[in-house]
C-alpha cells in the first residue's frame, strides 16, 4: 500500500489481519517526528446503504469513548484519529512497544505467583475504570495484554464493540441488528457466548488469564471435573497459595452471580493475608537480540507479527482507586476485538453446551418476605424487532455505591427484563441484591420465559425506557429525574425515536 492514506498515513508494515479487519504499522506524515502509530482498517459486513448512517453513528461514537479512555489511562491506549476512506472505517492509535502476556509465557513458561499477582494488581483498577463507565472490555485474554517495554506495566489493547458496529446488518424484518458475537472461545463465560456479556464476563476472562499465567495452559487445555464442570487447573500449577486460589476460583465461578461483582471486591480480594505478597518484585524476561528501532503493537489477529522491541521486567504501579461517576450510564461501548460470527458460534454450540451443561444452577431463591408491588401493564408486539446492544450487561451492573444518608439501612432495588419482549419485573425494599434480583426475575418470569436481571442499586432510584423498535436504555442515580433522562438518552442512541419510561424504581418506593 503506497498511498497515504487520508492523506496523511504511511504504511510501513502490515501487523496482522483477520475477518473483516486489517492492522497497520503507520508514520503520521503530518507529524514533524514522522511518530508511528498503529492503524486498523476496518471493513463493515454489510454496505446495505438503508444502515450506514446508522454504522457511521455508532462508529464515530465509540471512538469518542476509545479517546476519552486513553485520556484517563496510561494503560488504554490513546486515540489518535479516526476516519473512513472508500467504505472502510480506520482507527489510529497510539504505538505500544512490547509482548503480549501470551509471548511471554510461550518463550519463558508459567510465571511466578508474584509475578502474576503484580499484573492483577495493576490492570484491575484499569477493568474498574472502564466498568465504572458502563463499558465491558469482552476480550480480555492473555494476546490482548501487552507488557511495556518503557516501564513494565501491563496495557489493556483490543476492547470489543467497534468491530460489532461494522457487523451491523439488516435482519428480515428490515431493522438493523449484529451479525457478530465478540470474545474468544476458551475465555467466555456462558453468558458472553449467548450474548449477555456483563462486568463479571470480564472479571472470568482475568481471572482464566491469571491461571493460564500461572500453568502455561490456555482452558481448553486444562482437565474438567466431571461431577462440577469446574476447570481443575490446581494440579497444574508449581506452587500457589492457598488465599490466590481462592480467589481465582471465584473469579472462574460457573454462574455471573457467583463470582466477584466488581473490579474492586476483586482487587480487595487479592489484599487478603492469605496471599503471598510481593508486589514490589520484578521478574525479568530471557535475554532477545536488539530490533530495529519502533517496535509494533502486538495485533489482536493470528498473523506473525511485525519488528517488535521486548521488555525487560514488569514493575506495575500499586493499584490506583478510582471514584465511580454517580450516574450508572449504559454505554454500550468498547473497541476493536476478536469476532466470532453467529454462523461460527452455532456451528460450535453444541461443544459450549455440553461443557456447561453441568454449570447451570437455579437462579437464586426467591425471598419469603412478601413485598408489595405494582404488576407493569406490558403487552409486547409479537412484530416487535429488537435492536440489539449486545454490550448491554444483562446479568449483572456496576457496583453504583450512592451516597446514603447517615446511618440509612441498605435498602436494595433490581429490574429484570426480557429483551424481545419488553416484559419487565422489579423487586425493592430488600436488605440485599441477590433478594433484590430474585423477586424482579420473580416477577418478570410471570410474563415471558427470557428475562435477566439487568441492573441492580442500593439506596437510588433506577429508570427503564423502551422505544416500539425494541431499542431501550436504563440507568440509576440519586435523582429520579436524573435517571429518567439519561434512560431516555440511551434509548434514543441505540435507534429509538419514541422511546417512554417504562418504569421508576427508588430503592424503598415504586414511583
Amino acid at each position: 500500500m503506497s498511498k497515504l492514506l487520508n492523506n496523511r498515513y504511511q504504511v510501513v508494515d502490515r501487523l496482522g489481519g483477520g475477518g473483516f479487519s486489517t492492522t497497520f504499522l503507520v508514520e503520521d506524515t503530518h507529524m514533524p517526528s514522522r511518530r508511528r502509530c498503529v492503524l486498523k482498517q476496518l471493513k463493515p459486513v454489510s454496505v446495505d446503504p438503508s444502515i450506514q448512517n446508522l454504522v457511521q453513528e455508532r462508529f464515530q461514537r465509540e471512538a469518542a469513548i476509545l479517546e476519552t479512555l486513553g485520556e484517563l489511562s496510561d494503560q488504554i491506549p490513546r486515540l489518535y484519529a479516526y476516519f473512513t476512506e472508500a467504505h472502510q472505517y480506520y482507527l489510529v492509535q497510539e504505538l505500544i512497544t512490547g509482548r503480549t502476556l501470551a509471548e511471554i509465557v510461550q518463550a519463558q513458561g508459567p510465571l511466578s505467583e508474584t509475578a502474576v499477582l503484580n499484573i492483577l494488581l495493576s490492570l484491575l483498577p484499569i477493568i474498574d475504570l472502564i466498568h465504572q463507565r458502563g463499558i465491558i472490555h469482552r476480550d480480555i485474554k492473555p494476546e490482548n495484554i501487552m507488557v511495556r517495554d518503557q516501564d513494565g506495566k501491563p496495557v489493556l489493547i483490543d476492547f470489543g464493540a467497534v468491530k460489532e458496529t461494522l457487523g451491523t446488518v439488516v435482519n428480515a424484518q428490515g431493522k438493523p441488528m449484529s451479525s457478530v458475537v465478540i470474545g474468544t472461545p476458551g475465555f467466555m463465560s456462558t453468558e458472553q457466548s449467548r450474548g449477555f456479556p456483563t462486568y463479571a464476563s470480564d472479571l472470568y476472562s482475568l481471572g482464566l488469564t491469571a491461571i493460564y499465567l500461572l500453568t502455561g495452559k490456555f482452558p481448553h487445555e486444562l482437565d474438567i471435573d466431571p461431577q462440577t464442570s469446574q476447570l481443575r487447573w490446581h494440579p497444574d500449577v508449581l506452587q500457589v497459595s492457598p488465599g490466590l486460589a481462592t480467589v481465582l476460583d471465584r473469579s472462574i465461578g460457573l454462574v455471573a452471580r457467583d463470582r466477584y461483582a466488581t473490579a474492586t471486591e476483586f482487587l480487595q480480594a487479592l489484599h487478603s493475608p492469605t496471599i503471598h505478597s510481593g508486589t514490589q518484585t520484578p521478574f525479568t524476561y530471557p535475554e532477545v537480540p536488539p530490533v530495529p528501532e519502533g517496535g509494533s503493537i502486538h495485533p489482536t489477529f493470528s498473523d506473525p507479527p511485525g519488528e517488535r522491541l521486548l521488555p525487560t521486567n514488569i514493575a506495575p504501579d500499586s493499584p490506583t482507586t478510582f471514584t465511580p461517576k454517580k450516574v450508572g450510564i449504559l454505554s454500550g461501548i468498547a473497541v476493536v476485538s476478536a469476532v466470532v460470527s453467529f454462523v461460527a458460534v452455532q456451528q460450535m454450540w453444541p461443544l459450549i453446551e455440553g461443557l456447561f451443561a453441568l454449570r447451570q444452577v437455579d437462579p437464586t431463591p426467591v425471598p419469603t418476605e412478601t413485598i408489595p408491588s405494582v404488576s407493569p401493564n406490558v403487552s409486547p408486539s409479537p412484530d416487535i424487532a429488537v435492536t440489539p446492544s449486545p454490550t448491554i450487561p444483562i446479568v449483572s451492573s456496576p457496583d453504583p455505591s450512592p451516597s446514603p444518608t447517615p446511618n440509612a439501612l441498605p435498602e436494595f432495588a433490581a429490574i429484570a427484563y426480557s429483551v424481545p419482549t419488553g416484559a419487565y419485573g422489579y423487586g425493592y425494599r430488600y436488605p440485599n441484591r441477590a433478594d433484590a434480583e430474585a423477586r424482579a426475575l420473580q416477577e418478570c418470569n410471570l410474563r415471558a420465559s427470557d428475562c435477566q436481571a439487568l441492573f441492580w442499586f442500593q439506596n437510588a432510584c433506577g429508570s427503564l425506557a423502551r422505544a416500539t423498535s425494541g431499542a431501550y436504555g436504563w440507568a440509576w442515580d440519586e435523582q429520579i429525574k436524573t435517571a429518567e433522562s439519561e434512560s431516555l438518552r440511551l434509548c434514543k442512541s441505540y435507534g429509538g425515536t419514541d422511546c417512554q419510561v417504562l418504569l421508576r424504581l427508588c430503592s424503598d418506593r415504586v414511583i
